[in-house]
């Protein structure tokens, strides 16, 4: 039997995708992911989400629903949620309410993937390396000279960046800092664009970035990895956008690679310490001696068909569109949702494509 799912975004324009709506969704990717679903054979019912009033009032006129299927990142009529590391919690306390079950990680994994000070601290209570780092509050700014010896502690370069969020918001080519002087000019300049935030201050890492997309829940699926080329310096948001026409230049690491078995397991050791569900994407750097570290998960990864984890996906023969329903598949099967007989048999054939990993621990 079709099971309802409610699809929930946050849908903007080009010309509106920036600054606090950075990590908003384009109309054609909304289209494209929302026509998956529908080839599933469930009834998808779309909300483009502004406001907790208006996402209750339309579960209130649209019960029954057996699953929310989401990629909002929080409330566009409160900007800061879309940023800030909280918002994607608090889309899932208004479901949870009207006890509907949801896409993606619970409310305390998404809190864990979108803050990354949060995420630090989880993966190095798990022996997961992360980078030299110390968190700063922009609240105490008459305090920063205080920060100067800390962040010598650290060495420089180093990387600041918003806790929250995620899409790269606060992160330039300017982020990289070599002297205290430029580290105080920076933090002004990420209190004008965002206000006062928790920011992170770490270690800049000069060796290759990876990163690596894992999907579904005891057992996961792997993806292959994205390795980037020596000096394709920080992946910012207008780096990323221009990265699917620059596909040519990365490598995918695959099981044959010999660096393969050590981002699986650091990956699924960083899904299962952040208590992650459906599907993650981590990424991860060495530093001069190939000590690999993880710098950064997303509980949200972007669905677009230009993203990095669609492009993982078509190396091993999978589809925009078929990514995306191998998300919803094990969402439902985490809730014990029954899918129709044509859905099961369709993702049975698909999940032989990828690398399987099963794991002990389930969030």
């Amino acid at each position: 039997m079709p099971k309802r799912i409610l699809f929930l975004y946050n849908q903007v324009t080009e010309a509106e995708r920036y600054g606090p709506f950075g990590d908003c969704a384009l109309a054609k990717d909304v289209d494209s992911i929302r026509e998956a679903l529908q080839e599933s054979n469930n009834d998808v019912i779309s909300l483009d989400l502004f406001s907790p009033a208006q996402l209750e009032d339309f579960i209130l006129k649209n019960q029954p629903i057996d699953l929310a299927f989401v990629i909002a990142e929080g409330f566009k009529s409160h900007p800061q949620t879309l940023y800030n590391g909280h918002g994607a919690a608090l889309v899932r306390k208004v479901l949870s309410k009207y006890n509907i079950p949801y896409t993606h990680s619970n409310i305390e994994g998404m809190e864990n993937c979108r803050n990354k000070d949060i995420t630090y601290a989880r993966l190095l209570e798990r022996g997961i390396s992360v980078p030299r780092y110390l968190t700063f509050e922009t609240h105490f700014y008459r305090n920063i000279a205080s920060l100067e010896e800390k962040v010598q502690e650290i060495g420089y370069p180093v990387i600041i960046k918003p806790a929250g969020g995620g899409n790269s918001i606060g992160i330039s080519q300017k982020s990289v800092i070599h002297d205290f002087s430029h580290l105080k000019e920076r933090v002004n300049e990420l209190i004008q664009e965002l206000g006062h935030a928790t920011l992170v201050i770490e270690k800049y890492l000069t060796g290759p970035e990876y990163t690596l997309g894992i999907i579904g829940n005891t057992v996961k699926y792997i993806l292959p990895a994205i390795a980037f080329p020596k000096g394709w310096g920080v992946r910012d948001a207008s780096r990323k956008k221009m990265e699917h026409k620059l596909r040519e230049k990365l490598e995918i690491i695959t099981e044959s690679h010999p660096r393969f078995n050590d981002l699986v397991e650091i990956g699924v050791e960083t899904f299962d310490a952040v208590l992650a569900n459906d599907v993650l994407r981590i990424d991860l750097k060495e530093d001069e001696e190939g000590n690999i570290f993880v710098i950064d998960v997303n509980g949200t990864p972007s669905l677009s068909s230009t993203s990095s984890l669609s492009f993982m996906a078509s190396m091993i023969g999978v589809e925009h569109k078929q990514l995306v329903q191998m998300i919803l598949y094990e969402s439902m099967i985490k809730y014990g949702l029954s899918p129709n007989c044509f859905f099961e048999e369709f993702i049975k054939g698909l999940k032989v494509k990828f690398v399987k990993y099963e794991s002990s621990e389930v969030a």
